[in-house]
């Protein structure tokens, strides 16, 4: 038998959970308080709605408590193909079964991230307490959001390490289980001259380096923060690296690109690569608390391979950073052989997930472990 608690003695929650469609229903000052030292914080989100990418519908729950926020967290709505990181002969099996059964392979996901970010920008204060109340709030909400969008599948995408031992302990007692996703590689920029990086890298990689070197003076290179022109070509400079990509996942449109410029003139970078008086490539960067993180890259494959471009971009990265006193160079996921050579380090990202369904739960489970980006690329694996 059931006791029934009177009303008046039900002790309602501290916390309460809101969601809203829309990045600008929330103010940027409790973006900046939640995620102050963040380049992908608000404007970067903001830029992501704005840009109308295909197949994604983005969303912010917020937790607040006496009419403060104390928790903001982006999340996305797609869906998801289960072998989107699987590379080599695996992925030919897979893209079959995807052909043959669909509904098996494809599940209606929704995320908590962001599709554009290297790792998940989930606003809470880091110097307290991560309440298990608020977790519970967050939980709810997700249900909720879930059931209204028709997501079979929730998950948190790119977790730090630094964070995941107190997201995964709380989330475990709701069923979340996890699994290692894409690192993010950093450089440590501590060097007073390019001679001083080429010393930290291996005889080989330094000896590669410095002849491809000898190819700079063929380049014009242009910075442009905020607003950068020739955008449309450079905008089909990004599809020649999407279209060539083996991992696809989200395609960015012309608008996100003018979006972030004009959203972030003072912490966007565009750096265009010219042979001659043609374009050949660019990249877009983001800069700020010390960090130069690099974001996307394009370039014309019929000239770019001539000056061996990607790794002269690389060394104009590593020269701004020497220049403009950044202390770091985000280069983000993906390419791990060649960053790793590069003298990268990589930073373990996790994703955590549950499936709706209790008894599909355990399948999905083992799918996750089987298809995990680390069992296709070993470079990644951090010792």
């Amino acid at each position: 038998m059931e006791l029934a608690i009177p009303h008046d003695q039900i002790q309602p929650s501290r916390f309460q959970a809101h969601f809203t469609y829309a990045a600008t229903q929330h103010d940027e000052s409790v973006w900046q308080r939640l995620l102050p030292q963040s380049l992908e914080g608000y404007h970067y989100h903001l830029a992501f709605d704005l840009g109308h990418v295909e197949g994604f519908k983005t969303g912010y729950i917020t937790i607040s408590t006496a009419g403060t926020v104390v928790l903001i967290a982006p999340i996305f709505i797609t869906d998801y193909a289960l072998d989107t990181l699987v590379q080599g002969r695996m992925k030919v099996f897979t893209s079959l079964l995807n052909k043959v059964l669909p509904n098996l392979m494809t599940l209606r996901l929704l995320c908590v991230g962001s599709p554009v970010t290297d790792s998940a920008q989930i606003g809470f204060l880091k110097d307290s307490a991560l309440d298990a109340e608020i977790i519970a709030r967050l939980y709810e909400k997700l249900e909720e959001v879930a059931q209204l969008e028709g997501a079979n599948v929730l998950a948190f995408k790119d977790i730090l390490t630094s964070d995941v031992a107190r997201l995964q302990t709380l989330f475990s007692n709701h069923g979340f289980s996890s699994v290692e996703n894409m690192p993010v590689a950093k450089n440590a920029i501590h060097f007073k001259n390019l001679d001083a990086y080429f010393a930290s890298l291996s005889y080989s990689t330094r000896k590669g380096l410095r002849r491809k070197l000898r190819r700079y003076s063929q380049l014009r290179i242009e910075e442009y923060d905020g607003l950068p022109p020739h955008l449309e070509e450079i905008y089909q400079l990004y599809l020649n690296c999407y279209e060539k990509s083996k991992l696809k996942f989200e395609k960015l449109t012309l608008d996100f690109f003018k979006s972030l410029a004009e959203l972030m003139p003072n912490q966007c970078r565009f750096v265009l690569y010219f042979m001659q008086d043609k374009l050949i490539g660019f990249n877009c960067l983001l800069h700020g608390n010390g960090v130069l993180v690099d974001k996307y890259i394009g370039l014309d494959y019929s000239f770019s391979h001539q000056v061996n471009l990607y790794s002269l971009s690389w060394l104009h990265n590593i020269h701004m950073c020497i220049r403009d006193g950044f202390h770091t160079l985000q280069s983000g996921q993906a390419a791990y052989k060649t960053k790793l050579s590069l003298g990268a380090s990589l930073e373990q990202t996790h994703i955590l997930f549950k499936h709706r369904n209790r008894y599909v739960n355990p399948l999905l489970k083992l799918a996750a472990k089987m298809l995990a980006y680390g069992n296709f690329d070993t470079s990644v694996k951090i010792k």
